[in-house]
């Protein structure tokens, strides 16, 4: 029998690490139990360090991250609370290697933020998307935000409300906008997934009208669209999930829908969809612990097919730091160039050298192409 290999960071030294020795040692031997229960695949590990992007503190963190006009990377990340008082922004000029120090986006005022998602247009602007928390008396909702670039993430316009009837306390995204026209966005929120038009600001309904929930929707490169679905229409409030499909696909535009049952499990983070350039999708997903709450390890798996099947059984293990993984890390993908991943993500660990903080890794294409060796597929 293969072993299945795990990448672990090192163990940060120091009196604080000495305390919870025991802590640690039960966490590796989860973070083992976790990926050795899978398929077994000898060429699945990504050894790359992750780059520290910024220091936060807590909270949703959430981070967002595109790739602008000029091959800049951008990260957008609230730095701390349940509701973030500014979203800030760092940039990587040299495809995430390095990271400028943040700086606040500006114009958001009033507003306790729920981080929602960075998108890079065809037209090369960049849309900029958030919810502020909203009460009055016992009523609670969200209210979606946005702003944009026309110069790559330099300077912003000023902030806009998405008009929404009946907002409810889930009228928030945290994936990228399904561009259908430079004035046509797909938004898939939490509460309903609908069609948005930037210029009239005019709402209206996506597709059958299902609601696809808190999950990434993309356009592969042949035109059918992917839905992370984990049920047939999510319920709203949220309930136990029923006529579960694990994931949709839809050839005709959104008209009609077809179960994949073959993503993985839906957590409270959900997963990422990434179209590559060579018409492959990749789900960025998250290994949940055994009979253990949280996240353990992050993924890359791989549809070389237009999204009709996924290569789950060889999977290529992004992020295992031999522990869970503190808070929620939202891991999102993006494509750097014809060669390489980034994916970035957030670990409140307090442990860990640096501490809490957003981290960005960088991932060989190669290293998902099965034929490649293993020794080929470190990070660079």
């Amino acid at each position: 029998m293969i072993l299945r290999p795990t990448f672990q960071f090192p163990t940060p030294s120091g009196p604080t690490n000495r305390r919870r020795p025991f802590l640690r040692l039960i966490g590796a031997a989860v973070a083992a139990l976790v990926l050795s229960t899978r398929p077994a695949f000898a060429a699945d590990v990504v050894s790359a360090t992750p780059v520290r992007v910024g220091n936060v503190i807590d909270g949703h963190v959430h981070p967002s991250v595109c790739v602008a006009r000029n091959g800049d990377v951008l990260a957008v990340y609230n730095k701390q609370g349940g509701g973030g008082k500014e979203l800030l922004l760092s940039r990587s000029i040299d495809g995430g290697r390095t990271w400028s120090a943040s700086q606040p986006i500006p114009g958001i005022d009033h507003c306790s933020i729920y981080p929602g998602s960075l998108t890079t247009l065809s037209t090369g602007r960049i849309v900029l998307q958030w919810s502020c928390y909203r009460s009055e008396g016992e009523k609670l909702w969200r209210q979606p935000q946005f702003c944009t670039s026309d110069d790559d993430g330099r300077t912003w316009s000023n902030v806009r409300e998405i008009p929404l009837p009946d907002l409810t306390n889930y009228s928030c995204l945290r994936h990228p906008l399904l561009e259908l026209a430079p004035n046509r966005w797909v938004l898939p929120l939490y509460d309903r997934t609908i069609v948005f038009n930037p210029e009239t600001f005019r709402v209206e309904p996506f597709g059958d009208e299902r609601r696809h929930g808190l999950v990434p929707i993309v356009k592969t490169s042949q035109g059918t669209f992917l839905s992370g679905a984990p049920v047939a229409s999510a319920a709203m409030p949220i309930s136990t999930p029923v006529n579960v499909v694990r994931g949709l696909r839809s050839v005709d535009r959104g008209r009609t829908w077809q179960a994949l049952h073959a993503l993985p499990t839906f957590g409270v983070a959900g997963y990422d969809l990434t179209v590559l350039r060579n018409g492959w999708i990749v789900l960025t997903s998250i290994v949940y612990g055994v009979g253990q709450d949280g996240e353990w390890a992050y993924e890359l798996s791989v549809s070389r097919d237009d999204g009709r099947t996924w290569e789950s059984d060889r999977a290529v293990t992004l992020y295992n730091p031999g522990r869970r993984i503190a808070g929620r890390g939202w891991p999102r993908t993006v494509q750097l160039d014809d060669e390489t991943l980034g994916t970035l993500f957030y670990d409140l660990d307090a442990i860990q050298p640096g501490g809490p903080g957003v981290f960005f890794i960088r991932t060989p294409i190669r290293a998902l192409d099965v034929s490649v060796p293993s020794s080929d597929k470190s990070g660079g």
